[in-house]
């Protein structure tokens, strides 16, 4: 049992490794975001920026876009985007007259705090003509005031990183990513997490710390996942428990990143009787040996060689195949915009259940 600790040890550390390691190569990407950030104002500006380029838009598309520009003329909220525009995807920045022009309505008859974000991205990214970087950046500070979670999400990570001529601040980061994850922005859930655990701009509390990487973990966070894992394998602000760690450590594997199949062998190498999972501690070690880089695949072989002279498998087959898992249930956590009212909904597999995938 020793030397099967002993073997589990490096293996640990190298599947911990996501506190340091930035992205690339072997390690997803810290920085990556994942928040929804899909509104009425930049979901118009897209059917807008479709009609310029020739490309059709469905009927259902065209009664919306007709319905948002009659809201922003009458001063009403906005209709939520369809499904359908939702599912585009997040990354898009207001670039036409139109939707620049339709935005201004919104804020200026109605004050909408998401218009006055989306405004300032645009010209902060300069996708847009009608002001500049610096106004930008002054609309989005204005419409974190007001209460707008992107724009909240924003501005504390420009504090946080002492970008765009701000000066480092953690505490007033701190403040403004706690607003925006108490309004459910996803990365801002993760980030208030990360100060927790280091200790910036507020007192270092690892039980926050891990209170936070859970919530956004079960919003889809994929880095809040590792770091829930990292946490629960140090017995570090929660119980440690090897089984919740292999669960997590699969739900990373499943999006096909190799360092998954890293977290779920040192999971399993460190539960009471590793020797019950010999098989699938070796198809682990070998999923990363075949899908990880060269830094995964160059300590992962001589690894894998102590293991297999450890279990009494010594000339066991090549292939290796896991057990049976108990299927986990589905988890949806839902978020209201304060001005909106508008609902925002993530549905994920909960893993935290006692189940295996």
């Amino acid at each position: 049992m020793r030397t099967i600790l002993a073997i589990a040890a490096p293996l640990l550390a190298l599947a911990t490794a996501s506190s340091t390691t930035g992205g690339g190569g072997s390690m997803p990407d810290p920085a990556r975001e994942y928040h929804q950030n899909v509104d009425c104002h930049n979901a118009y500006d897209r059917l807008v920026s479709d009609l310029h380029a020739g490309t059709a838009i469905s009927p259902a598309e065209r009664e919306w876009a007709v319905a948002h520009e009659a809201a922003a003329n009458g001063g009403t909220p906005c209709a939520p985007p369809l499904p359908e525009m939702i599912a585009r995807g997040d990354a898009w920045r207001i670039r036409t007259i139109e939707g620049r022009d339709t935005a201004a309505a919104f804020y200026h008859k109605q004050k909408d705090p998401a218009a006055l974000s989306e405004l300032g991205m645009a010209w902060l990214g300069g996708t847009v003509e009608g002001g500049t970087p610096q106004e930008g950046l002054e609309m989005i500070n204005e419409a974190a005031k007001l209460g707008d979670p992107v724009a909240l999400f924003t501005m504390g990570t420009v504090y946080a990183a002492g970008a765009l001529g701000a000066k480092q601040d953690y505490a007033k980061a701190f403040e403004l990513l706690s607003q925006s994850a108490a309004a459910g922005h996803i990365d801002a859930i993760y980030r208030v997490g990360l100060q927790y655990h280091e200790g910036l701009g507020v007192k270092k509390d690892y039980k926050k710390a891990f209170e936070h990487f859970r919530m956004a973990a079960e919003r889809g966070h994929f880095y809040a996942i590792i770091m829930a894992f990292d946490m629960i394998n140090s017995d570090r602000g929660v119980k440690q428990d090897f089984n919740l760690a292999y669960r997590l450590s699969r739900t990373v594997a499943e999006q096909g990143e190799p360092y998954g199949a890293v977290m779920a062998a040192s999971s399993l190498l460190q539960m009471k009787d590793p020797l019950k999972n010999e098989d699938e501690i070796l198809y682990w070690m070998d999923e990363g040996i075949n899908k990880g880089d060269e830094n995964i695949r160059n300590q992962l072989i001589p690894l894998r060689e102590r293991v297999v002279a450890a279990f009494t498998k010594a000339k066991a087959p090549p292939q290796y195949v896991p057990r049976a898992f108990k299927a986990c249930p589905m988890k949806t956590v839902c978020t209201v915009n304060h001005y909106s009212g508008l609902q925002s909904c993530t549905t994920n597999k909960d893993y935290w259940n006692d189940c295996d995938g």
